[in-house]
């Protein structure tokens, strides 16, 4: 960074506008189209990270978020630039921690700025809400959204953006800057790639609004699957893999008999073994929705209902997931047959807070939520929550 530039930003500390975010990401965008001895934030976290917890070791678990975050490491990145790493990487830091709260919050928040600044040719002011009506909207599985010139509103922005575009906003809205799961910005690629369900309004706007989107992974691109990264598996993950559950597997046709042998189904070798229709089976994840707390509860049914119906009619009979939300898994707890099946699960942060692996059946699903209009579903949901505050008071 600009010596001048740099002393400037850290020294000042007005909020910033829009126009100083911009400015601050232009400068690191031109930093990086005229270096190519360093790949950017990516690097910067990747040797920072091995730069704290080599001197905290104390701090290496649980995800980046909460190593970032941790106060220890704030300190030590403010004090200490990495010798290695040219001087306006370190100036990007110390901008990151003032403005942002860590380095992961403002790359996430360049990304943003990116994807923006592709498509500042459609803007609208604003976009109204869509309605809590399951048959005002539509869906379909897009194969390549590379490929895919359409473009969409999305509650995100006032921009229309391609599809790639609007589902990379949405992801990075939903799951890197809400959630905080900024391991994503490593493989915010495959946001702008290959097959993805999506979700979208169509009446009293010029282009379609998209309020749902998933990502869906074929079996021979198993190599990118959250499923079999190293991160969700090994040490802290506990198998509830049951004898019961290895049943209901076998019983979907898609495995050999020996998956009843396995006693270790963790890595994709194991799997591999055990898989004799591998065009049948998917991973799905990053699936979104967006908008006010009572809209996303609706989309979350409804989504939940279509996406299945959708990948049953694409081949799919099973679907690897990884789950966080417990209203998803007290949901297939009340349906009324077996449409998903626990794999794992693990406190990654150890905070109480269980993340599951687990699998879909696509048809049960599909058929058991079939059966509730959105109305029957809030009874349902509610239903069970009044029982587990019941079990807790008890």
């Amino acid at each position: 960074m600009h010596s001048t530039t740099s002393e400037h930003y850290q020294t000042d500390n007005r909020i910033w506008n829009q126009q100083h975010l911009n400015n601050f990401f232009i400068e690191i965008e031109l930093q990086l189209q005229n270096t190519s001895d360093f790949s950017g934030f990516n690097e910067l976290v990747n040797r920072r990270k091995q730069d704290i917890t080599r001197i905290y070791p104390e701090l290496d678990h649980g995800n980046l978020a909460a190593l970032f975050e941790h106060p220890q490491a704030i300190q030590h990145i403010l004090n200490f630039p990495i010798s290695i790493i040219p001087q306006f990487w370190h100036d990007v830091e110390i901008i990151a921690i003032k403005k942002f709260g860590n380095i992961l919050a403002c790359w996430a928040a360049y990304e943003r700025f990116l994807i923006l600044q592709r498509s500042q040719t459609v803007s609208f002011t604003s976009c109204s809400s869509p309605p809590i009506d399951e048959y005002s909207y539509q869906s379909e599985i897009v194969d390549r959204i590379e490929t895919d010139h359409r473009l969409f509103l999305t509650l995100h922005s006032h921009i229309a953006l391609t599809l790639a575009d609007a589902i990379s906003l949405i992801n990075l809205d939903v799951f890197v800057i809400e959630q905080k799961w900024y391991e994503m910005l490593f493989c915010l690629h495959l946001s702008r790639r290959g097959s993805h369900f999506i979700l979208y309004h169509t009446k009293n706007s010029p282009y379609p609004l998209l309020v749902s989107t998933a990502l869906i992974q074929h079996w021979h691109e198993r190599e990118t699957w959250l499923t079999f990264d190293p991160f969700f598996q090994g040490n802290g993950w506990r198998s509830c893999l049951s004898i019961e559950t290895k049943k209901h597997l076998y019983s979907t046709g898609l495995f050999h008999d020996s998956i009843m042998q396995h006693v270790e189904l963790e890595y994709e070798a194991s799997f591999s073994e055990c898989i004799k229709n591998t065009d049948a089976v998917c991973e799905v994840l990053r699936l979104t929705v967006s908008g006010s707390k009572n809209l996303r509860f609706f989309l979350l049914y409804l989504c939940q209902k279509i996406l299945m119906k959708q990948l049953v009619k694409y081949g799919k009979k099973l679907s690897f997931t990884i789950i966080e939300q417990p209203i998803m898994l007290n949901l297939y707890k009340v349906l009324d047959r077996i449409c998903y099946l626990n794999r794992s699960y693990c406190d990654i942060n150890q905070e109480n807070v269980l993340t599951y692996k687990g699998f879909w059946l696509n048809e049960e699903l599909g058929d058991a939520l079939s059966k509730y209009n959105y109305s029957e579903y809030k009874i349902l949901i509610t239903g069970r929550r009044k029982k587990i505050e019941e079990t807790k008071v008890v």
